[in-house]
């Protein structure tokens, strides 16, 4: 098994195997809008590319970290198997990931923290080779059931949301104006104190999205915009990415109604589930599930440079 950075001729067949066993976060397109990207390809002994991965490379204080790209859930890895025997499934993805693990400890980081793609659950290889696996976790909505049956799955809360909106008249609209999607994802930030690089934001809303791949929901309360949901999708999955509330004009139901309507299209476009890109922050994890999805877990993993690891320990000691 070899991994290598790959070369532009052999781009367009890692995108057939992308489209195929990834997710739209693997995809050249989406990678694309991101500088600092590599993109790695799985060789099989035969040196048939049969998968891969992506790594972001930053520099922060004279220290190389790779990471996730911004507003990238998962890297990969992602590949095909040509067995149908289930041990010899996991025989040959056990030797892809322990190939992964081994070229991640071969590169030169000062830190390494990468969230792995969902269908990646045996994590004993990065064990092994001393990486820290974290668990995550996400909701996944299943949406072959008819819609009626997906409210009737969500919390009590969440329906009454939904129905106070109803009632109180606000309305829901497909937009296609991201500027104004932006403009709710900013205030939502900057409310919270927190710092985002719209750069990325302008490369996700306006270079990256089309009417093939994303979609977004806005809910109006007379007349003005209040909540906002950004999703992308590849062939069978949408994936919340962006959401944004405008303070200034609260209304309890107005996130909720705009989610539905997100959901409700989602189905309707023909996608089999809708990924609520969860999060370990309370309050968000249980707006989240109170609209019924199964609960999914994602691995974390993460290496540091020694003495670096010693500091993070005092910093983040929940991921190193």
């Amino acid at each position: 098994m070899t991994i290598r950075e790959l070369n532009d001729s052999e781009k367009v067949e890692y995108e057939k195997i992308a489209e195929s066993y990834g997710t739209i976060f693997n995809t050249l397109k989406w990678l694309s809008i991101f500088k600092g990207v590599s993109i790695y390809g799985i060789f099989n002994k035969n040196n048939k590319l049969i998968g891969g991965f992506s790594l972001f490379k930053d520099k922060r204080w004279g220290f190389s970290i790779y990471r996730n790209p911004p507003f990238t859930p998962m890297i990969g890895p992602f590949f095909s198997i040509d067995s149908k025997n289930l041990v010899n499934i996991i025989a040959k993805r056990r030797r892809i990931l322990d190939s992964m693990s081994k070229f991640l400890s071969s590169i030169n980081y000062s830190i390494i923290s990468i969230s792995l793609n969902r269908e990646i659950f045996d994590t004993l290889p990065f064990m092994w080779h001393k990486f820290k696996v974290i668990p995550g976790y996400t909701y996944v909505l299943n949406l072959d059931q008819p819609i009626d049956k997906i409210i009737q799955g969500m919390s009590v809360n969440r329906r009454n949301d939904i129905n106070k909106g109803i009632r109180d008249g606000l309305t829901v609209k497909s937009v296609h104006d991201f500027e104004m999607i932006k403009s709710l994802v900013l205030k939502t930030f900057y409310r919270q104190n927190k710092y985002i690089d719209t750069r990325y934001i302008d490369k996700v809303l306006f270079e990256f999205s089309n009417k093939n791949n994303s979609f977004a929901f806005v809910t109006f309360c007379n007349g003005r915009p209040v909540s906002a949901v950004f999703c992308i999708h590849d062939g069978k999955t949408a994936y919340y990415l962006l959401g944004g509330y405008d303070d200034k004009y609260r209304h309890h139901g107005a996130g909720a109604l705009a989610m539905l309507n997100a959901i409700r299209h989602s189905k309707d476009i023909g996608l089999k589930y809708f990924d609520f890109e969860g999060s370990i922050v309370p309050q968000i994890e249980r707006y989240f599930r109170g609209f019924g999805g199964q609960l999914i877990p994602y691995f974390r993993i993460n290496k540091a440079w020694f003495p670096i690891e010693v500091l993070l320990k005092f910093r983040k000691r929940e991921l190193f």
